[in-house]
């Protein structure tokens, strides 16, 4: 089914109704979602002709589908001229959306940039857009909106109105990202190019987008969203609205002379005795149940005994349409998709899990409307790998002062030798390091440029900036951060190169400086103090998979200012997991 049941006929909608919400537009000036051609949206807006019924509904198809699959900003209606993975559809605010197919809702978000408010909708065993006869599963995804309806772990239905569009996240105009990504996207939504790549490329977000930046991964973890649902329309589609043909003309009878008649004599009319109103069958109710174990061990089968009962607790054996069946978790595949009448041996069908693996699951029965679930069940490994022994490293007294003020026992003793040896970090004309004070903008800049070996460019002109000086030590940092998309200035023309740096902005600009793929999407608060939808929330979440952060028994504490022994500690551990190869940092692991 559509995502969309109803746009607004965009070429009949006149001055202020194209600000209108949806329930504001009248309802002959809303059409049925049309129908998505490729071809149609990449033609010039000049070869169409204004009240010509077939290039009008052409016309809308290109409005309302305002960037086409793998398209770009251009907004010149071709598939494949930038990176765009999904299909955006404009709409006014507040229209429904649906969900294309049976599925489980996977994830509800809401982030203050990129996708804004988003759902992710698990679609267990539908056809292969490459082989109808293949089932896989996908994920569409549905972004930019407005309110949402649904709730994470929700089982919805084809056609369910499961949110309202909006224009929430990074987006210009009421619209509805639609995507679908295949079952071995590492992420949902997916998104083909992460912040250091689209800053090693020099580029911005939309200048990336417009230069394919990761197309060939966008093809290969997504598909077409409309080309999917189009094939699976539980009706066939109307590809243009037909042009309307005027009445024929019809040559009049001619009236032919009176005869006169007797006067009519009233007919005997017999009323037929009315036909019995047949009393509708119910359709029988079934109840089902589980027969399941809480848990399984890895090496057993996995098998779960559905029963069907009336409300009588008899065996059913016939079911008046098939019984859909899904899984929550990522244990493994369900032998069967559904149950029919064929599959019931005396009431009872049993269910496997296809390649067990470790998680927790639970099933869901569809049947007629009504969906029963299961308990919760888990897979476990009975002999789980051993934990790795942490590297204690015992603090020595006996090692030389690194500088006058950090001697053998500090705790970020490691570190600022590290960093010191690698010349990423400095002293003071006094010999003194002072770890425990915070530290500027600027000299953030320095070493997070030097960790990660940027060229810095050698200017010494003066920048567009009134605190600024031209003779600045810290002006090509500056420049070379601004050339490379890692940070930019306020408003009002200030830098604020002396001005303390928080926890998150410290992170954001080491990490935007640095070789290192960041995952866009954040499902979940990496720290208690950090929502996902924070602007910072991106940084966190890889600081914690990686373990650059020390002190985080109180959390991330994104807006407390950071002190130059907590960013040599941090440029530390980026640098050692980076040059081992390691996945995340472990004390000692940067010794030896």
């Amino acid at each position: 089914m559509y995502p969309i049941e109803k746009a607004p006929n965009w070429v009949k909608l006149k001055g202020e109704e194209y600000k209108y919400n949806y329930e504001q537009i009248s309802a002959d000036k809303l059409l049925d979602a049309p129908f998505y051609n490729a071809d149609n949206l990449a033609r010039s807006a000049d070869t169409l002709k204004w009240g010509n019924a077939a290039d009008d509904a052409i016309r809308n198809q290109k409005i309302t589908y305002s960037v086409p699959y793998m398209g770009s900003y251009r907004l010149n209606g071709k598939e494949y001229d930038g990176s765009h993975l999904a299909i955006d559809i404009k709409v006014p605010r507040n229209t429904p959306v649906r969900s294309i197919a049976n599925g489980i809702v996977v994830k509800v978000a809401n982030q203050t940039s990129g996708f804004g408010k988003h759902i992710v909708v698990q679609h267990q065993n539908v056809p292969s857009i490459e082989d109808p006869n293949i089932k896989t599963t996908y994920y569409s995804s549905y972004s930019h909106l407005g309110s949402v309806l649904i709730s994470e772990g929700d089982v919805v239905m084809r056609g369910q109105n499961i949110a309202l569009s909006g224009d929430t996240g990074f987006a210009t105009t009421p619209h509805i990202h639609f995507q679908i990504d295949r079952v071995d996207a590492p992420w949902h939504p997916y998104w083909p190019f992460t912040y250091s790549e689209q800053n090693a490329a020099g580029l911005d977000f939309v200048a990336a987008l417009n230069a394919g930046l990761g197309k060939e991964k966008a093809m290969q973890l997504t598909i077409n969203p409309m080309t999917f649902v189009q094939r699976n329309l539980t009706s066939s589609p109307t590809a243009a609205a037909p042009v309307p043909q005027p009445p024929p003309v019809v040559a009049p009878t001619p009236t032919p002379d009176p005869v006169p008649v007797a006067a009519p004599v009233a007919p005997v009319v017999v009323q037929p005795e009315p036909a019995p109103v047949p009393t509708p069958i119910a359709a029988p109710v079934v109840i089902f149940t589980f027969n399941q174990k809480t848990t399984y061990q890895l090496g057993e089968e996995v098998r779960i005994t559905i029963s069907a009962r009336d409300q009588n607790g008899n065996p059913v054996s016939t079911l008046v349409e098939s019984a859909l069946l899904l899984s929550s978790g990522d244990v493994g595949t369900l032998s069967k998709s559904d149950i029919t009448s064929s599959d019931l041996q005396d009431g009872n069908y049993t269910v496997q899990i296809q390649g067990p693996k470790v998680g927790q699951s639970q099933l869901t029965v569809l049947y007629q409307g009504n969906q029963t679930k299961s308990a919760q069940f888990s897979i476990i490994n009975p002999n789980p790998p051993p934990a790795p022994i942490p590297v204690v490293v015992a603090p020595q007294t006996n090692r030389p002062a690194i500088f006058a003020d950090v001697s053998g026992t500090s705790s970020f003793y490691d570190a600022i030798k590290y960093v010191k040896q690698k010349g990423v970090f400095g002293g003071y004309q006094d010999g003194t390091f002072k770890p425990g004070q915070v530290i500027s903008r600027a000299e953030v800049l320095k070493v997070s440029l030097k960790s990660a070996n940027r060229q810095i460019l050698q200017t010494q002109g003066a920048l567009a900036y009134s605190d600024v000086d031209s003779g600045a030590w810290y002006i090509p940092y500056i420049a070379t951060a601004q050339q490379n998309g890692i940070t930019n200035g306020y408003i009002g023309g200030f830098f604020k190169p002396n001005q303390n740096v928080t926890r998150s902005e410290f992170l954001k600009i080491l990490l935007l400086a640095a070789p290192v793929s960041i995952n866009p999407t954040v499902s979940s608060a990496p720290y208690s103090d950090v929502a996902p939808e924070e602007w910072y929330a991106v940084f966190a979440q890889f600081a914690k998979e990686k373990n650059l952060l020390p002190n985080t028994a109180n959390g991330f504490r994104p807006n407390e200012e950071i002190t130059r022994g907590e960013v040599a500690e941090i440029i530390y551990r980026l640098l050692v997991i980076m040059s081992s190869g390691s996945p995340s940092y472990t004390a000692g692991l940067g010794q030896g």
